[in-house]
């Protein structure tokens, strides 16, 4: 966890620290703090860290003769056996309740006593939190609802004197966003900000569920390089997803492809319906009757009873992303929400982790932003595939104003290949078209330090290119036509281009092939789709408007109007 000081002008300061007990507890020797707020994204770990809290009180407090705790999650458990009783409540479970002593009897006192005890019970509860030192633990404040007429931001603790009693409450960050909840209320605010040591993490997870036959460190490895190869290291953030990576993993361990070989929209389908659990859990399928607008949502469990929120989340999505002032497109603020998102429909964005409120340092205002970019990212490109008018609409135009447009856009562009296929032709002619108009003006006669920096940016273009008919590929996608005008072939992308190079001879204005290894495997180019021999071959006859033609290296062979390079 790190700490987030209120400073005496009402500012909140982030301390890059991970706390322990007693820094949680006490500002020092003499003072303590009393009312302490645990905030974090869903899935971060907030109840888990509240419900190891009390695992690590109540261990400290067994028999002297039973076994010493050797996994307590802070050094200096001892701090906490200073409360000599702890109360643990469920907010979710208590909504339309005010007051923390009734919530106690409903919760504890109710569950646990025959019915002509309970009365008892809680005339001592009401003695306890006035002589004795306790901490109540008020869990998942964002789920907590007022009852109708009331003001209440959170729970009443009437009755607790401030001397004796320690609050300790875990919220998303949108709720202590609420104006209602003064800094002058908060003694001490802590972020959890997700898992610290991913590869620990995963073992752990690992040990619960994989086969004694598995060798549990490769595995651990193998799902560590399957992230960071997919760029998935922001999950280290949620252990929720984190967790959800692993267990698909081991799931589908025995399958031929295995997630190496699922596609990107796969997996964020499998995020989105995750976090959209968080605010309705009721399941509905999608049918012949009622199919989605997108492929992958097909084997969705709970995706077709919210879809029209997820509907109206895309459109925000697409056109927060999309803005003409770029320092908005990430991180808006309500008023800008409020152009697409309704309350009730901002409520869901919120409960479901899709968007997090933050307030700022001063206190008088707040911010948004999706979960993760990506995330946005991939919501932007579902909008954008039931939607594909949008391209010439606003895409076109977006991609106008920023020269470097297509490398913010680019995630968009994969996930859509995915999702839509024609309308991710229809984007790649046009960014291919603004491209080559750029490049065709610096001409290729001779090697100029401007015409290098504009090939190395055409070769991210064909890279993003590569990506996405991948992308396409995986999602089972039929009519494949990105359009590519420009060709960079240095070798090891023989095989990954070539496909893409087929579907585009008649395009074709530029080819540059350098080979250096001879070493490199290499396919047969043709139209019979042959299978892989130890030679690549280019076939130029139909490359009609084909300007420029540059090789270097050995192994390269003309045959008439043919290159052909052998290994």
């Amino acid at each position: 966890m790190h700490r987030i000081d209120i400073a005496s002008d009402g500012k909140r300061v982030k301390k890059e620290q991970v706390l322990t007990y007693k820094e949680l507890f006490y500002k020092d020797d003499t003072k303590s703090n009393r009312r302490v707020y645990v905030q974090g994204e869903p899935g971060s770990g907030k109840s888990t860290f509240a419900a190891k809290l009390v695992h690590d009180w109540c261990d400290e407090n067994r028999p002297s003769t039973a076994a010493p705790n050797k996994n307590a999650s802070f050094d200096d458990v001892l701090i906490i056996q200073n409360f000599q009783f702890i109360f643990f409540l469920s907010l979710g479970e208590s909504r339309g309740q005010t007051e923390v002593t009734h919530m106690i009897k409903k919760q504890i006192i109710d569950t646990m006593y025959f019915e002509e005890k309970r009365d008892v019970m809680y005339t001592l509860l009401l003695k306890i939190i006035e002589t004795e030192i306790c901490l109540v633990i008020r869990d998942g404040l964002d789920e907590w609802v007022a009852p109708d007429g009331s003001n209440l931001a959170e729970p009443s603790m009437a009755g607790y004197p401030k001397d004796k009693c320690a609050v300790l409450t875990t919220s998303r960050p949108w709720k202590l966003a609420d104006e209602r909840i003064k800094n002058s209320q908060i003694d001490i605010l802590v972020e959890i900000e997700g898992i610290s040591d991913p590869y620990t993490f995963s073992e752990r997870v690992l040990r619960c569920i994989l086969d004694k036959s598995k060798d549990l460190k490769t595995t651990a490895m193998e799902i560590r390089s399957f992230i960071q190869k997919r760029r998935l290291t922001w999950l280290s953030t949620s252990p929720m997803l984190y967790t959800l990576v692993i267990c698909t993993w081991v799931d589908t361990m025995e399958e031929e492809e295995h997630l190496n070989g699922s596609s990107l929209c796969a997996l964020y389908t499998t995020f989105l319906e995750s976090l959209c659990k968080n605010a309705n859990d009721t399941p509905g399928f999608f049918n012949d009757l009622n199919p989605p607008h997108v492929k992958c949502f097909s084997r969705t469990s709970y995706l077709r009873p919210i879809i029209q929120n997820v509907d109206v989340i895309s459109k925000a999505a697409f056109h927060i992303l999309f803005s003409p002032e770029k320092e908005k497109s990430i991180v808006f603020n309500d008023q800008e929400l409020s152009n697409y998102l309704t309350p009730s429909q901002q409520e869901f964005a919120l409960k479901a982790g899709l968007i997090s409120k933050r307030k700022t340092k001063r206190g008088l205002a707040s911010y948004n932003s999706f979960i993760h970019k990506s995330m946005q990212e991939f919501l932007a490109a579902y909008h954008i595939a039931h939607n594909a008018r949008l391209i010439d609409d606003v895409i076109s135009g977006y991609l106008g104003c920023h020269s470097d447009a297509f490398r913010d856009i680019s995630q968009v562009f994969i996930f859509l290949c995915g999702l839509n296929v024609s309308a991710a032709n229809t984007l790649s002619g046009i960014i291919n078209e603004r491209h080559s108009k750029i490049l065709d003006a610096h001409g290729f006669t001779y090697d100029t330090v401007e015409r290098i920096c504009h090939v190395f940016e055409h070769f991210a273009f064909q890279s993003i290119i590569g990506a996405g008919y991948r992308e396409a590929v995986s999602n089972d996608q039929t009519g494949i036509l990105p359009r590519l005008s420009h060709f960079y072939i240095v070798g090891n992308n023989l095989m990954g281009i070539n496909n893409i190079w087929r579907e585009n001879k008649s395009n074709a204005l530029y080819l540059e092939i350098r080979v250096r290894d001879k070493t490199h495997r290499a396919i047969h180019s043709s139209a019979t789709h042959s299978e892989p021999t130890s030679q690549v071959e280019f076939d130029l006859s139909s490359c009609l408007n084909l300007k420029y033609l540059i090789l270097q290296g050995s192994g390269i062979h003309m045959q008439g109007n043919k290159y052909n390079r052998t290994t």
